[in-house]
């Protein structure tokens, strides 16, 4: 079933609004104010700040593949339709259309090069054409993969940065009775709240660095499956409509 267009905007769109709603919840009910105060460690401040800029980079990034996906759609349209030809670096429809630019243009060129540059025996043009083809379709995965490792190194980190509000957590909770000497109701008191203290940072920074991860985890697995479907179009194409025409 055909998408529809800017599918992938949509659906990011949806999610960020759905994480908006919560966050207006969450404020409205102070559950963040009790979180940023009660993390000595200040690090949900740290873990909320690299989701911040992870979600506006995502942002590009969404922006970026769903573009890529309309367009695409068009060269494929105009790939299975009519004769394509090269002209002054750019491919023609017919020899009167210029293909719009886009990535998997780009890759198109590429291949086009690739099996021109090759002529002779015509089993060794096939072998060097398949390993050609393979290491092309390689280079075009990772160009447009390769930008959302950083999303998924935000994620892990965030996690890293909750289990060291974690052990903070617990030091401050530890350290409260390290030099204790005096068990009377004031000292009990005075070292039940360091304790409640250190607890509560093991725990808020904990919850922000599993929450925020996983929130990043989600905008990020959307790309992924975003640029496997381009890119299996874009194999799609070359066998079927490209391949047999070179």
């Amino acid at each position: 079933m055909k998408k529809d267009e800017h599918h992938l905007l949509l659906v990011w769109l949806i999610l960020v609004s759905l994480i908006g709603f919560a966050l207006f919840i969450s404020l409205r009910e102070k559950v963040l104010l009790l979180l940023y105060m009660g993390d000595n460690s200040k690090l949900s401040w740290v873990i909320t700040l690299l989701f911040v800029i992870i979600t506006i980079y995502c942002a590009r990034r969404v922006w970026f593949i769903s573009r890529e996906i309309n367009i695409s759609e068009k060269v494929i349209a105009l790939a299975r339709e009519r004769e394509l030809s090269i002209r002054n670096g750019a491919i023609y429809a017919d020899n009167t259309e210029q293909i719009p630019d886009c990535m998997m243009t780009r890759y198109l060129l590429d291949l086009y090069y690739q099996a021109t540059s090759h002529a002779g025996d015509a089993q060794a043009d096939n072998n060097q054409n398949q390993t050609g083809n393979q290491e092309l379709i390689q280079v075009f995965e990772a160009k447009l993969k390769n930008p959302h490792n950083l999303g998924w190194f935000f994620s892990d980190i965030m996690i890293k940065l909750g289990l060291l509000g974690t052990i903070i957590g617990f030091v401050l909770m530890l350290g409260s009775v390290v030099n204790v000497t005096d068990f009377d109701v004031t000292t009990m008191q005075n070292i039940l709240k360091q304790m409640s203290s250190g607890m509560g940072t093991a725990l808020y920074t904990t919850f922000a660095g599993l929450v925020c991860s996983i929130l990043t985890a989600a905008q990020f697995h959307l790309l992924d499956q975003a640029a496997d479907e381009l890119v299996d179009s874009t194999k799609h194409l070359t066998q079927v409509h490209i391949l047999p025409r070179l």
